[in-house]
């Protein structure tokens, strides 16, 4: 399957291959190929990345795949979501358009902000995102930060806002 074994990766491999058969894998792989446009390639690209991601229903998949197409993001930008953080797929639809739409509506951010930083919907909305929208805010009131500048929420430590603002 050409997973790297210094990674602990290679540890949770084995568990998502071999208790799937290689109908239910090539079904995985056929659902990421047809709906968002990947190659074979890329698909194993992204198992490698997260193994387990091959224990998530196709169900799951597609409900993910809608989920962000109602929220406005492109195919292409849902696809490169999955390529860098292929983790999002497992996360709960409702917790991601949570987080989504309170970045889109409360910060008046474009989609395109998350789609750039996908591990955003990994984040905990009241320890990082939450507090950090709002030190962004403050900042962004003052002149001190452009509107651009959305890598700043997604980049820095949670525990900052806490200890210092």
């Amino acid at each position: 399957m050409g997973f790297d074994p210094t990674t602990s990766k290679f540890v949770q491999a084995p568990n998502a291959v071999y208790l799937l058969s290689d109908k239910t894998t090539q079904e995985k792989v056929d659902v990421l190929c047809t709906r968002l446009g990947f190659s074979a390639e890329h698909v194993w690209e992204v198992f490698k990345k997260c193994p387990n991601l091959l224990m998530v229903s196709e169900n799951k998949i597609l409900n993910f795949i809608e989920t962000f197409l109602g929220l406005g993001f492109t195919r292409d930008e849902v696809m490169v979501m999955v390529k860098c953080f292929p983790q999002c797929i497992t996360h709960s639809t409702m917790v991601v358009k949570e987080k989504v739409e309170f970045v889109v509506k409360q910060m008046n951010w474009p989609v395109k902000a998350v789609s750039l930083f996908p591990r955003v919907v990994g984040y905990s909305m009241d320890k990082r995102i939450v507090p950090w929208c709002n030190i962004i805010k403050a900042l962004m009131s003052k002149g001190l930060v452009g509107t651009g500048n959305y890598h700043l929420l997604w980049v820095v430590s949670s525990f900052v806002p806490m200890r210092y603002f």
